[in-house]
């Protein structure tokens, strides 16, 4: 004691939790990409369920160099996200967050990502995301249905997408840094978060082209059928986010397991 009784019921935005896309721009040629792989992971250890992390390999750190470099781990959206946004000319590790744009530019690097992600994580979301899915592993066609209540106003054109990932794939990469491992290079890296598709496209579908206000409650289904018969489907995930149009800036994101 004392005791508190009655009072107002719980806020809906109580059990509502902001998450944060990052997007983390990597290849298996950068030597400092790995020290931004711990970054990433400590984040996420941070703030447990807030943030969505996905591996994009891309540009020139991400091409095949024969004899221990020969795994592919680009894919077309990838290379389309690092086009678009300019990672490549600026180089790796670089990274995103809710592809909000600082100063003219959307990329981050990864000693600011801390500090980027905290100012976004006071905010109070503006959405709500709850993914009912079904896999097929005869098939390996996906069902899926995302449904989205949001919480505020938002005024923008507002789209969803959904991204394919795959985790605990162990194959070579370079490093630099003796704390993460072997130098110059680690044979057994265990590559996490790889971006290997999508099932709506680089930049998804409309989900509403009026906007939203509170309490609107929007729904997209979607199947995809995986066709690449080596990616370890026990370890892959569903990423689905939501984004404004106009301004790119992500509004809420969740993560699931495929199967």
């Amino acid at each position: 004691p004392p005791y508190t009784q009655g009072g107002p019921g719980p806020d809906s935005t109580d059990t509502v939790k902001r998450k944060i896309l990052l997007e983390d721009y990597t290849g298996h040629l950068c030597p400092n990409c790995p020290g931004a792989a711990v970054i990433a992971h400590q984040l996420m250890e941070l703030y447990p369920d807030q943030i969505t992390l996905v591996t994009i390999h891309a540009g020139y750190f991400a091409k095949l160099v024969s004899p221990n470099y020969m795994t592919d781990f680009r894919c077309t959206r990838g290379e389309n996200l690092n086009t678009y946004f300019g990672v490549d000319l600026i180089g790796n590790p670089n990274g995103t967050i809710n592809r909000k744009e600082y100063s003219g530019s959307r990329v981050v690097g990864p000693d600011d990502w801390a500090s980027k992600i905290a100012e976004l994580l006071l905010l109070p979301p503006d959405a709500d995301i709850n993914i009912n899915r079904t896999f097929n592993s005869g098939t390996s066609a996906i069902d899926l249905t995302a449904n989205v209540n949001f919480l505020n106003e938002l005024p923008n054109t507002i789209m969803i997408s959904a991204y394919l990932t795959e985790d605990s794939i162990v194959d070579y990469q370079k490093n630099n840094d003796p704390i993460v491992g072997a130098t110059p290079d680690i044979a057994d890296y265990v590559h996490m978060h790889v971006l290997r598709g999508s099932m709506n496209g680089t930049w998804g579908d409309t989900l509403s082209a009026t906007g939203a206000t509170a309490g609107t409650q929007l729904s997209k289904s979607l199947n995809y059928t995986i066709t690449n018969g080596t990616w370890n489907k026990d370890h892959m995930h569903i990423v689905v986010f939501v984004y404004d149009a106009v301004t790119f800036e992500v509004i809420q994101t969740e993560e699931i397991k495929l199967k």
